[in-house]
């Protein structure tokens, strides 16, 4: 036995060893992930382990300890605990409390083996060479086993830091497999193992300095989480309780869906719950909720049919129990990794709620993280627990039902609205028209008594306020009745109900105009302006303004002399005021010629071209707000009848009061989407911000012609009232329509209604009345 090279191999892999310490031990302080804590107990253990070795080889070297019987067992035990805690950090993401028992029970094993070899060796009276020993086989093959099961468990797993470690426990089996063949006959130690030591320490020391640098990734973390807190067959009673407390005392469906969704995953430990409606007719269902268990939140739902998740609607239809497994590669679980968003979905159980015959939905297990299969006894107890859930909403689904029958709002109450609405429109109508008749009378001069047109003002106002108190009526009835969120008879109501609210703001817009216009007759506005003269004069008015422009622009360019910063910053002024000017004069402009007559319409235009000549025309205050612009828009864009100049101008406008009502660095939406109607089909062109929304006081006061100046400017709002005037003017004139939906803290979109160039539904109309 070689003393002198023994030490510097047992020198050499201690050095590497208190490198791998150190650094743990500084990692866990910032770290205290799970396996910076294992990589720091098994470079403790194995340094611990090394120094006692290298101790009682200083001793036998100076001959205070008798090396031939003490060192062979103590050697033997240090190699193989070597490997079994070089393997320890690399197992346990997914398998955490299999690997802690296993490397346990080895290291306990280990021990004990080493106390009966010493013990075996202090028995003789003249020590023999180890190696040739049953003992010494018996430790070689029991190394070499283990090292061989790491390297095949590596190989499928591949966990992080693998490959370097995988090239570490290759060396050891090479040098066991050595030992075994070639090793010498009159020693005692394994020399071959040494060799094999001192090439694969540093690998796996490597290993670990590069696991403990790096980030853990997001599901080993999760699976970290879940190893500690969750454990199959460990359930809390007061939690049971609680959970079972939550279903028994929810009254309505939505309430009754998480709390199943909530309850399973507890009780089961399941990370993820969700639960599924029955297929339709159609094969379509969907995730109604969710539950993540790591997150402790609930899931949205999802839309799921039978072509996506074949495998699922068939177990469904079927009213038998599904298990899918981690590997499996139906469509079914690309569809579920897709809709929820994860990477991977694992091994999924999926139990359908079926009772007297008729299948209610599903509870459907699944665990992304550990990838933890559910054995026949938990499947058996969620299909039990399953009919019960099954029964229960049946009863909350007759439940509402009962509710549902006795909401007051019927079919019959909103035809009576709407007539009511449609009766409105009508006095409106004639109120605009006995204005207009009273308006043409002064520029006449003649002076009747406008008492005729106050009283239908009066009247028409009256009707505004009865229905306003009608509507109301009809939201409380509605909030009080509509207590199934899945029917869809309470969606249809609800959707004619946000119908008439927006009828309403129209209609209170156009009594506010109304409510201008009289006020003008009733002050005796006189003999109106000539509206061509204003035309000309407006004309003129921005041609010198545009040489203005052009005169500031040349002086801030500095082509003439350079400018002081007082100079430009007045130059900036006055070119900002020019720019206001002409913003000004151009909806003057727009407004008289919306005067003199109607809006020429062509056959049909680009609206694609419109939308960019406007974006283009508000890309320097979009550069300057840093906000951005997403478009949606369908593949096949129709034309629309209109005046290009006119779309531009509505696309202007309501673009500037989209960036003028959203902070900076956020995004406006502009989207457009084709509606089908019984006469031609429609084109609806929104355009959403996201300002501070407009209040519900004001909404009737956004679409007036002039802004007064004793009236308080609209909050939310970002282009003038007279701008979006013009908007609602110009959408008219074409045939179309414009309204906003907008509500405090929501802020608000802007709809235009645009008639389509030719429909399919138009040029099938034609093509009979041709023959």
């Amino acid at each position: 036995m070689s003393v002198p090279g023994g030490l510097i191999y047992h020198l050499t892999l201690v050095i590497v060893l208190t490198l791998l310490f150190i650094l743990a031990r500084v990692q866990r302080t910032s770290d205290p992930s799970q396996r910076t804590k294992r990589w720091y107990f098994a470079s403790a253990g194995l340094l611990i382990i090394r120094l006692v070795l290298l101790t009682t080889s200083v001793l036998a070297w100076q001959l205070l300890l008798d090396g031939e019987r003490f060192l062979p067992p103590l050697d033997r035990f240090a190699s193989l605990a070597g490997i079994v805690l070089f393997a320890w950090p690399l197992l346990t993401i997914k398998y955490q409390r299999a690997v802690d028992a296993a490397v346990a029970l080895l290291l306990v094993l280990a021990l004990v083996g080493m106390l009966i070899t010493a013990s075996n060796l202090m028995g003789k009276d003249t020590p023999y060479p180890f190696n040739p020993s049953l003992a010494d086989e018996a430790w070689t093959l029991t190394g070499l086993g283990i090292a061989i099961l790491i390297i095949v468990v590596l190989t499928n797993l591949r966990p992080h830091q693998w490959d370097l470690s995988l090239v570490g426990f290759i060396l050891l089996t090479t040098g066991y497999s050595l030992h075994i063949a070639f090793g010498p006959r009159e020693g005692s130690l394994a020399g071959f193992v040494r060799w094999a030591e001192l090439m694969a320490y540093p690998l796996f020391s490597i290993a670990g300095i590069r696991a403990l640098a790096s980030r853990p990734g997001h599901e080993e973390v999760e699976a970290e989480i879940l190893g500690e807190r969750i454990q199959p067959g460990e359930s809390d009673p007061l939690m049971i309780l609680g959970e079972l407390s939550e279903l028994i005392s929810a009254q309505q469906i939505s309430d009754f869906a998480s709390a199943v969704v909530k309850g399973v995953a507890e009780l089961t430990k399941a990370e993820l719950c969700l639960l599924l409606t029955p297929p339709d007719l159609m094969g379509k269902f969907s995730v109604a909720t969710g539950y993540d268990l790591i997150r402790e939140q609930l899931l949205p739902g999802a839309a799921l049919d039978d072509k996506s998740c074949p495998v699922i609607a068939s177990a469904l239809a079927q009213h038998r129990t599904l298990q899918l497994p981690a590997v499996s590669k139906s469509p079914d679980v690309q569809t579920l990794q897709e809709k929820l968003d994860y990477k991977t979905t694992g091994p999924a159980l999926l139990v359908p709620l079926v009772t007297k015959g008729a299948v209610q939905g599903g509870i459907m297990l699944l665990s992304p993280y550990t990838h933890r299969s559910w054995n026949a006894e938990e499947q058996h107890a969620l299909e039990q627990v399953a009919s019960h859930l099954a029964q229960r909403i049946i009863q909350l689904n007759r439940g509402a039902l009962k509710d549902k029958a006795q909401v007051s709002f019927d079919e019959n109450s909103y035809a009576t609205t709407l007539r009511q609405f449609s009766s409105l429109e009508d006095r409106i109508a004639d109120l605009m028209a006995q204005m207009q008749s009273a308006s043409d009378m002064v520029k006449l001069n003649k002076t009747d008594d406008p008492s005729a047109l106050l009283k239908a003002y009066e009247e028409a106002l009256e009707t505004i306020h009865l229905l306003e108190r009608e509507i109301k009526s009809m939201k409380a009835d509605f909030n009080e009745g509509a207590n199934n969120p899945s029917s869809d008879d309470a969606k249809r109501r609800e959707d004619k109900y946000q119908m008439l609210v927006r009828e309403l703001h129209e209609i209170r817009a156009r009594l506010a105009a109304a409510e201008t216009r009289r006020a003008s007759i009733e002050e005796g506005m006189g003999e109106g302006p000539d509206i061509e003269a204003a035309a000309s004069l407006t004309n003129q008015l921005r041609q010198q303004m545009s040489s203005i422009l052009e005169y500031a622009e040349l002086l801030l360019g500095e082509s003439v002399g350079t400018l002081g910063s007082a100079q430009r910053s007045f130059m900036e002024h006055i070119q900002d005021g020019i720019k206001e000017m002409d913003s000004l004069l151009e909806n003057l402009l727009q407004i008289t010629t919306l005067e003199t007559g109607p809006v020429p319409i062509p056959d049909s235009i680009d609206l694609l071209q419109c939308i960019e000549e406007a974006v283009t025309r508000a890309s320097p205050i979009l550069r300057e707000k840093k906000i951005a612009i997403r478009m949606d828009f369908p593949d096949d864009m129709p034309s629309i009848r209109g005046d290009v100049g006119s779309i531009v101008q509505i696309v202007v406008h309501l673009l500037n009061n989209a960036i003028g009502a959203s902070p900076e660095g956020e995004e406006i939406v502009v989207a457009a989407r084709l509606q089908e109607a019984e006469e031609a089909d429609l084109l609806l062109l929104t355009f959403s911000d996201a300002g501070e929304g407009i209040p519900a006081a004001d909404l009737g006061r956004v679409f007036q012609p002039v802004d007064r100046a004793d009236t308080e400017p609209i909050r939310g709002l970002g282009e003038s009232s007279m701008g979006l005037s013009i908007v609602k003017a110009l959408s008219e004139a074409m045939g179309g329509r414009v309204w906003l939906d907008s509500g405090v803290g929501e802020g608000s979109t802007f709809t235009v209604l645009m008639p389509v160039a030719e429909s399919p539904k138009e040029a099938s109309d034609e093509t009979a009345a041709e023959v």
